[in-house]
């Protein structure tokens, strides 16, 4: 039984080897459905993936053995991926199953476009030199071979990233802040681990960093509160003069107690939506110097509590 078929291009002979080309295409498609898998965070056995990525590369070698089968049109293609995809995942429904089989192809495409590029950045005169030594099947395979991983490897940490950005979206909310005739909007996150509450008044604490306090407060007040931040960092505690603001006690890294500066706002509003929103007026602002967050994407940590109203 021959292992490879030869063709006749262009007065050179064309060694193509059909198993290699197999399990390229094998691995390819088994990445690809591993990535859909991540993206849209579905239950099915590894074997499952496996065994579709085989139904899908098996295309290949009889397109290439037997050519009047016709396995190019693009009806027997679509057929081909909605089995691939009922072997991967199975069919629950309707709705899902074009999920799977829509964000199939958009992987399939993200991923060859990625080829693409890399393709024509990497195209310079010294690889094409080097790729003139080689015959047109290995530098392909060569390509293919070190450009998917590549391609995989950043679409699914790209994904994961996109992810996670969309999961703290979810929590994060549009807050208003009225303290002395001043009206000032941050972006919130709701942080299920900050319990904070303050001893005396039982008032929820929500925290906000140095964004929200240039916009609040003038130059004469932020001087004021940097000196009683160094004061307090100094281990100094006693009583202070300013009646705006008070300490709240919380237990810091490694169980040490430590302080919070913070001020009772008159007016605290949280905007749920164009429609909703939610006014306290029983809650306590921590102040924080520097930033929350590196990618400055909130600015206000919020308490759970304040939205035990609105479940």
């Amino acid at each position: 039984m021959e292992q490879h078929k030869v063709f006749l291009m262009e007065r050179s002979l064309v060694t193509i080897y059909i198993e290699l080309i197999w399990l390229i295409n094998w691995g390819i498609d088994w990445m690809i459905l591993l990535l859909t898998q991540s993206v849209l965070c579905s239950k099915t056995k590894w074997y499952r993936i496996c065994f579709a990525g085989f139904i899908g590369s098996v295309i290949v070698p009889l397109s290439l053995l037997i050519p009047e089968l016709y396995l190019e049109a693009w009806y027997v293609k679509v057929l081909h991926s909605c089995l691939i995809i009922i072997i991967s995942f199975g069919f629950t429904n309707l709705a899902l199953f074009i999920k799977h089989l829509f964000t199939f192809y958009f992987m399939t495409f993200a991923i060859g476009g990625g080829l693409l590029a890399i393709h024509y950045l990497t195209n310079t005169e010294e690889l094409n030199s080097y790729y003139s030594q080689l015959q047109p099947t290995q530098i392909h395979g060569f390509f293919v071979l070190i450009g998917f991983p590549v391609v995989y490897l950043f679409t699914k940490q790209r994904m994961d990233k996109h992810k996670y950005t969309q999961l703290k979206r979810d929590f994060m909310y549009m807050v208003t802040i009225i303290w002395r005739e001043r009206e000032v909007q941050v972006s919130g996150y709701v942080d299920s681990g900050n319990q904070l509450v303050d001893p005396i008044s039982k008032k929820p604490v929500i925290i906000c960093d140095e964004t929200f306090l240039n916009d609040s407060f003038n130059e004469q007040e932020l001087m004021e509160l940097k000196q009683l931040y160094e004061q307090i960092a100094d281990g100094d505690i006693t009583p202070h003069s300013n009646k705006n603001y008070r300490l709240v006690p919380y237990q810091g890294v490694g169980g040490k107690m430590e302080w919070l500066i913070a001020f009772s706002p008159d007016k605290l509003v949280i905007h749920i939506d164009k429609r909703n929103k939610i006014e306290v007026q029983q809650v306590l602002i921590g102040i924080r110097f520097g930033q929350l967050v590196g990618d400055h994407s909130y600015h206000c940590l919020l308490h759970p509590k304040l939205f035990q109203e609105v479940g």
